[in-house]
């Protein structure tokens, strides 16, 4: 039995208000998963979901936050392929109240890779469902090819940087999205060929001046809300629309018949439900991008563990810029 602290939300509500530090104990791994000591732990938009009782799967409280971790494998199931001692980054069962806010975490074995020679502990524990998110919609659901506009909403969050590099990697123009001067350098450093300033600047008439009038060929949205709605009004012909997430507090409002003319796609992408076995190639593509250099985790703000009601707080508000990590480890 391992021992330690852990994040928990006894009831739902907002991260500031519900999230304590508890004592909590760690029993020796079941079958499929590893007991990590935890070094890092991502923030990521759904850990306000899950704070507030409105992810899918997490019904009751309390709540555990925190999907993704990288640190030291101390326990493992008879037969694992993995063993005591490795460097890892995995996915926690977040939705059993067992996230990864806490000196040790359970990650699923599928779920789970050695951390790659070119990512330190922090960008490991940021990489996997990001890039996943991104391969799997970027290739697995959009078709993105080399050559293609591909315009990228939210570019300067956890989801959307990673969506700036990974295009990049396969050949298309980016169009980045963000709010504000330093969100938009931000974009810049990451290598989005054209960034657009959503405060300063209408967005769809500044894609269609960028693109010579055509449009985007794909576009990326974690965003949702107006922005994704405006966004629907600057498609090329046969583009494909990848609604990803809902950061604004509401999905994008589509246009049948905007689609129905222009004939694109709108398509839902929720790396959640991939299929096994094209889950576990997707993980092994991204670490192979990874090894080689191609991207890397956008880290922002690295937390301590005694912050992490506000660094959830701060990704609420919309002000944190890449991705945020909770250094756990002393």
């Amino acid at each position: 039995m391992f021992h330690g602290k852990s994040w928990q939300a006894p009831e739902f509500g907002t991260p500031t208000e519900v999230l304590r530090l508890t004592e909590a104990t760690w029993e020796a791994p079941s079958e499929g998963r590893l007991l990590v000591k935890v070094d890092y732990c991502a923030v990521g938009y759904p850990d306000i979901y899950i704070v507030g009782g409105h992810f899918p799967g997490v019904t009751q409280p309390p709540a555990s936050p925190g999907q993704e971790v990288s640190g030291e494998v101390v326990a493992v199931a008879p037969g694992s392929p993995f063993a005591v001692g490795d460097r890892v980054m995995g996915m926690t069962p977040f939705f059993e109240s067992c996230g990864g806010y806490g000196t040790y975490a359970y990650v699923w074995e599928a779920q789970c890779r050695p951390i790659p020679s070119t990512l330190t502990g922090a960008e490991a524990a940021g990489f996997l469902i990001g890039f996943k998110t991104a391969h799997f919609g970027l290739v697995g659901r959009l078709g993105l090819t080399a050559g293609e506009v591909l315009v990228v909403l939210g570019g300067a969050g956890g989801s959307g940087s990673t969506a700036i590099q990974l295009g990049k990697a396969l050949g298309a123009t980016v169009i980045a999205v963000a709010g504000g001067h330093d969100k938009v350098e931000f974009c810049r450093s990451l290598g989005a060929d054209h960034v657009i300033d959503r405060t300063a600047a209408d967005v769809a008439e500044e894609v269609r001046a960028l693109t010579d009038g055509r449009g985007a060929d794909v576009v990326y949205d974690p965003v949702g809300g107006d922005l994704g709605t405006q966004m629907l009004g600057a498609m090329a012909y046969g583009g494909r629309f990848g609604v990803i997430g809902y950061a604004s507090g509401s999905f994008p409002q589509i246009d049948g018949m905007g689609a129905l003319l222009g004939n694109y796609s709108v398509v839902g992408v929720f790396g959640g439900t991939i299929p096994p076995e094209q889950d576990a190639a997707t993980l092994d593509q991204i670490c192979e991008l990874a090894e080689r250099g191609a991207i890397k985790t956008p880290i922002g703000t690295v937390f301590s563990f005694d912050d992490v009601p506000d660094a959830i707080q701060q990704v609420m508000e919309g002000r944190a810029i890449g991705k945020a990590v909770v250094r756990v480890a002393g």
